[in-house]
C-alpha cells in the first residue's frame, strides 16, 4: 500500500516514517532532500536523516539534463558560464525550491566555474510550471530529470545543453556531458527505501531481498529504461548506506554555501 504524505519538501512523510515502529512494514521512498539533507534545509526538523532511518535498498539513479529555452543565445556550457561570469545575474534558472537537486546542481555548477559566475534563481511551484515558463521564455534554463524534459526536447520546444551523468546517455548521444566543461561535476536524482531507525538486521535483509527480486524483473527494468533512461540499482543495504553518507558529505557544503536553510 502506498500512502502519500506530501508537503514541506517530503519531510512530513519522512517524519512519519522516522516515528513509526521499526518492523519493516512502514518504509519511506526517499530522495536527496528529505532522506539525506533535510537537517541542513529546515529548522526544528522532527527527525535527523543521518540517524533517524535504516537504509534498506538503493532503487535507482535518474539522469538529469540542463535544458534551455530555444532562443537562449548561449548554446553550450562554456557559453553559459562565460555569460554568467561576465554579466552576473543576466541568466536565470528555475527550480521547484531551495535544496532540490535542480537548485543544488546549478549552485554547484556556479561554484565550480568560479570567476564570479552568478545566475538568478527563480522558484516555481512544480516541474510542469517550470517547463511552461521555459517554453514561454520567462526563464532561461533548468536542470530537470530526463523523463520530465524528454517530450519538450523531442518536440523542439526546449534545447538540451548537457547531461549530468558520468557517462553519455544513449537516448541523447549528441548531447555533451556537463563534466566535459567542468571535470568531475555529475549529479543524479536518486531514490531509495528507508525504514525507521533500529530495524532488526533480519527484517532489513528480508525487505532488501524482496525489493532486489522486484528490481530484477525484466519487465520492470525495461519500463525504467524506456521511461527514465536508467536502470534499477539494488544491491545490499550497506551499499545504500554508504551512498547516503557520500551524498551528505558531497552536498552539505553546497547547501551551506547557498544559504539554503528554510524556516
Amino acid at each position: 500500500m502506498v500512502e502519500n504524505r506530501g508537503g514541506a519538501g517530503g519531510t512530513i512523510g519522512a517524519a512519519y516514517v522516522a516515528q513509526s515502529r521499526p518492523d519493516g512494514l512502514t518504509l519511506l521512498m526517499a530522495e536527496q532532500g528529505a532522506g539525506a539533507l533535510a537537517h541542513e534545509l529546515y529548522r526544528d526538523l522532527p527527525y535527523d536523516p543521518r540517524r533517524s532511518f535504516t537504509p534498506v535498498i538503493w532503487l535507482v539513479d535518474l539522469p538529469m539534463v540542463l535544458v534551455a529555452r530555444p532562443g537562449l543565445p548561449a548554446r553550450d556550457v562554456a557559453a553559459v558560464l562565460d555569460q554568467a561570469q561576465k554579466r552576473p545575474g543576466s541568466l536565470s534558472y528555475a527550480s521547484v525550491g531551495v535544496g532540490h537537486m535542480g537548485h543544488l546542481t546549478m549552485e554547484l555548477l556556479q561554484r565550480r566555474a568560479g570567476g564570479g559566475a552568478q545566475m538568478l534563481h527563480v522558484i516555481y511551484r512544480s516541474g510542469g510550471d517550470i517547463m511552461a515558463a521555459l517554453v514561454k521564455g520567462e526563464v532561461d534554463m533548468t536542470v530537470a530529470s530526463y523523463s520530465s524534459a524528454q517530450a519538450f526536447v523531442q518536440s523542439g520546444a526546449l534545447r538540451t545543453i548537457a547531461v549530468t551523468t558520468a557517462a553519455p546517455l544513449a537516448e541523447l548521444p549528441d548531447v555533451p556531458l556537463l563534466s566535459e566543461a567542468l571535470p568531475g561535476l555529475t549529479a543524479t536524482l536518486w531514490y531509495g527505501l528507508l525504514g525507521p531507525a533500529s530495524m532488526p538486521r533480519q527484517v532489513v535483509a528480508d525487505a532488501n531481498a524482496v525489493f532486489n527480486a522486484v528490481l530484477g524483473m525484466p519487465e520492470l527494468r525495461e519500463t525504467v529504461r524506456q521511461q527514465q533512461a536508467s536502470d534499477p540499482i539494488g544491491g545490499t543495504s550497506d551499499r545504500f548506506a554508504e551512498h547516503l553518507r557520500s551524498e551528505v558529505a558531497r552536498w552539505t557544503p553546497v547547501v551551506r554555501a547557498a544559504g539554503g536553510r528554510l524556516q
